[in-house]
This record gives structure tokens, sequence and C-alpha cells, in this order.
């Protein structure tokens, strides 16, 4: 089976970058020498020297969970980052609010909360912007071994008491690591950039990658190419929604 490895960042300063995204998150900044890497309790973030498309839509961005949201929105801009705006959503008894901003090279991402479950500031989700949430997520799931992530029967009947519209619950699929060691995959739907070159992208590790390449084919992706790097060997692939992803 596959596993998460890192999401990778193209990045035009990575240690610039890296050292942000491990500030915000209260990580530690690495290089092994080319890369650079945002490491701590978590996922791993990596900088890459890549080039990368200007993007409006994000296809791929990453949201953060904070148990002061205010206090982390002040923390990443102090950092480098850029307001873009404030949301608020209420229905019946839910109430989320989230606050969207860009990071130093541009790259939009969410802070949300206040999330007191973890008692830090960390990586919730990695969310697609798809036009088909639920034709999309269910490839990851299947690639990953990760469960769709359903609702209780009572939040879901608060949800409908308070005038929420099927369709607009439709919009929106996600899976989660059983182990819950991993962020969400997060899928919704929403207008998306379609870049040559994707600001960000998910890295999958593989026991047997040559048999993975073949799983995921059938499962509907395609592959771009296979690079090499010394010992390392690697193939890159699009989801069905034309993502990139790479499989090590």
């Amino acid at each position: 089976m596959l596993r998460l490895n890192h999401v990778t960042f193209a990045a035009a300063d990575p240690p610039r970058l890296s050292s942000f995204w491990a500030d915000l998150l209260e990580h530690r900044s690495a290089s092994d020498g080319r890369d650079w890497f945002a490491r701590g309790d978590g996922l791993e973030l990596r900088f890459a020297p890549m080039p990368k498309s200007p993007t409006i839509e994000l296809p791929i961005h990453l949201d953060v969970n904070a148990p002061d949201r205010e206090a982390t929105v002040r923390r990443a801009l102090d950092l480098g980052a850029r307001l873009v705006e404030n949301k608020t959503m209420e229905i019946g008894t839910l109430k989320e609010q989230w606050t969207v901003l860009r990071d130093p090279e541009g790259n939009g991402f969410c802070i949300q909360g206040p999330d007191t479950r973890r008692g830090r500031v960390y990586i919730g989700n990695i969310t697609f912007s798809t036009a088909a949430p639920r034709e999309l997520g269910p490839f990851w799931s299947e690639a990953l071994g990760w469960p769709e992530q359903v609702d209780p029967p009572d939040f879901l009947e608060m949800l409908w008491d308070a005038g929420l519209d099927r369709a607009q619950y439709e919009a929106y699929y996600a899976i989660k690591d059983p182990h819950e060691r991993d962020p969400r995959l997060l899928f919704q739907r929403r207008e998306k950039s379609r870049p040559e070159h994707y600001p960000l992208h998910v890295d999958l590790l593989a026991d047997d990658r040559e048999a993975e390449i073949e799983r995921l084919k059938t499962a509907g992706a395609t592959v771009t190419e296979t690079k090499t790097a010394g010992e390392r060997v690697w193939t890159v692939m699009r989801d069905p929604d034309a993502n990139p992803f790479c499989v090590e």
C-alpha cells in the first residue's frame, strides 16, 4: 500500500519558504544539500527548486488548524504571509471560521480554528479543488487505503433541520488516515487553475513502486515519466483530475 511521504512546494527560494513553514508549524527547517524540509510532529513538507506556474484558484492547498486562530494568523503575517480574507460559515449549531492567506511565495493556505484537539498548530487538511469531489475522492481513498470520513447521523440531521441543501453537502468529500497520523485529504467542489507546473503536489512512498503504479493506472491514474537521481527512482503520475503526484 502507499503512504504519504511529504507535500512538495516548488520554490524559488527553498530555504526562505522552508523557514516560513517550519516557524508557522513549530517545526525545524533542514536541508539535504539540495532541497529543504520542514520537519516535526506531523507531515513533512519539502521545498524544491522547481518551476511553478502562477495560479488564481489553487488546485491544491493546505489547511492549518490552530488552537488560537487569530494569534496564529498574526504570527503568519509577522513571518511574511499576506492576508487575503476572513470567512465564517454558520449552519445550525455548526460555526466554522477560517482565514485565507498566501505564504511568502504566493501559495494560498487557510488557518482555521479554534481547534484544541492537539493543543498545537498542525496541518489539518490537504485540500483538492475539483468539479467532482465524489469522483476524485474515491480514487485517493483506493490509492491510500483510507476510508471516507462519514459524519454521525445526529450531526447530519442537525444540518438538514438547519436547511442545508444536500447538494451543498455533497460538494465535499473527505478521507482520513485510520491511524490518524496524517492530515485528511479533503475534496471540495470549486473552480481551480490547471497550471503547467503545479505549486504543490503530493509525494507517496511504496514498498513495490511498479506494482503500485499498475494498481493506480487501473484506478484511473496516468503515468507522465519516471526519473532517477543516484539510487532514487520515482514516477510522476496524474490522478483522474490531472493533479500531479509522485510515487517513489
